[in-house]
């Protein structure tokens, strides 16, 4: 590696992951570019056409549980005393857009500019944008996972003649007024939308693996297990019969992509199936190529402290604060990992899905750079929150829970 004053790092995207990354790496004296396909700082917290973002949508954890370490969620950092606990989706873009302020990142933000082709050049690597070609020692992608929607296949799709949407596309109920509407997938967003929808829609039916048997939710709502698919007639097919809908919506995820890592796929360096991305030590590097690194995957996580654990270990090995294990070690770390979760029954796509297993996970990164782990209130927090919408999904983020953090709330 160069000396490093000279190291010049591309980190792409400058979503949280991102914006974290390139602080941690000016910290250490790299020369950074952040290349960011938006108009602006904040990732999938900006509400342009490429975003998720609904307009009721709120946190489902509260902003002490996802403000960066040394840079509060209340109006002595980054955020506003005022603000509720669990804020609408516009506070987290303007903690974030005071973020990178703050810590002057936004001169080095390249906005509009797209990475199209990542590929190796010598002992570092060549970024092309459609305007322009760039050299650089080191490349962190932090482009997130939200943008490619995931549809899996239903048998029979083909019947069906009503409107076929995902939950990417959702933005408020009133285009469902007095429809007949399948909402596919249990997660946070398909119980916020199916919800919404319920209060307009002449019936929702609330489709996923929280239910074994159709349940009752309220009088314009219905869980069921998933869908078998249409039959010729075009109706949804559940588990105890068909119904008519008019209107169906995948909330069914995203794929991860990354279309500017294709000769990497295709020199076998990198594989991307079923959002499983691998190798990758540590979940961040491909092993015996240190300057790459990817922030950001894990999921059901507390994810800016997270991110921000990955972007200090990921900086730190790469400017000599500590050594990574040989290639073959890590190369047996990944295949340890990856049978460990064959062994647990997980799917690919799960494959960096954390949970509770984030806090072993982030002691681990810890140890190996010298760094602190999460604190523990961050743990009890997460779980206090856990434990508050399991008991209400409906109402959790107007709960009373224990403030643990530095964040006003």
């Amino acid at each position: 590696m160069p000396d490093m004053p000279e190291t010049r790092v591309a980190v792409i995207g400058a979503g949280p992951a991102g914006l974290v990354t390139a602080r941690e790496l000016l910290r250490r004296g790299c020369e950074v570019s952040v290349f960011e396909a938006g108009q602006g700082p904040g990732g999938i917290w900006v509400p342009d056409g490429r975003s998720a973002l609904y307009d009721s949508l709120r946190t489902n954890l509260p902003r002490d549980v996802m403000a960066f370490s040394d840079y509060t969620f209340d109006s002595r950092g980054g955020g506003d005393n005022k603000w509720p606990r669990f804020p609408h989706h516009s506070a987290v873009l303007q903690y974030l857009e005071n973020f990178a302020r703050h810590f002057g990142l936004t001169s080095h933000i390249r906005c509009n500019e797209a990475v199209e082709v990542l590929e190796r050049h010598g002992h570092g690597w060549r970024l092309q944008t459609a305007t322009t070609t760039e050299f650089a020692d080191a490349v962190a992608v932090c482009t997130g996972h939200y943008d490619l929607e995931r549809k899996p296949e239903l048998p029979g799709l083909a019947h069906f003649r009503g409107r076929l949407v995902h939950s990417k596309s959702y933005r408020q109920p009133e285009p469902f007024r007095n429809r007949r509407v399948a909402c596919w997938g249990t997660s946070a967003s398909g119980f916020d939308i199916s919800t919404e929808i319920a209060s307009v829609a002449d019936h929702v039916y609330w489709c996923g693996n929280l239910f074994s048997e159709r349940t009752a939710l309220g009088p314009t709502r219905t869980g069921a297990p998933s869908p078998a698919g249409f039959n010729e007639k075009g109706q949804l097919l559940l588990t105890d019969g068909p119904v008519d809908i008019d209107t169906f919506m995948y909330c069914t995820g995203y794929q991860y992509q990354f279309p500017f890592l294709e000769s990497l796929i295709r020199e076998d360096l990198l594989s991307v199936v079923d959002n499983r991305v691998s190798p990758l030590y540590r979940d961040i590097v491909r092993p015996g190529i240190p300057t790459l690194g990817f922030i950001g995957l894990p999921f059901l996580v507390v994810p800016f402290p997270l991110f921000e654990l990955q972007a200090k270990w990921f900086s730190a090995q790469l400017t000599g604060e500590f050594s990574l294990p040989d290639a073959e070690t890590q190369l047996a770390w990944c295949a340890d990992r990856l049978a460990a979760r064959e062994r647990e029954g997980r799917l690919p796509r799960h494959t960096h899905q954390l949970g509770e297993t984030q806090f072993e996970y982030c002691e681990q990164l810890a140890d190996e750079c010298g760094l602190e782990s999460l604190p523990d209130w961050l743990r009890l927090s997460w779980q206090d929150v856990g434990g508050a919408r399991q008991q209400d999904p409906a109402n959790f983020r107007e709960a009373t829970l224990p403030v643990r953090g530095p964040t006003v709330c």
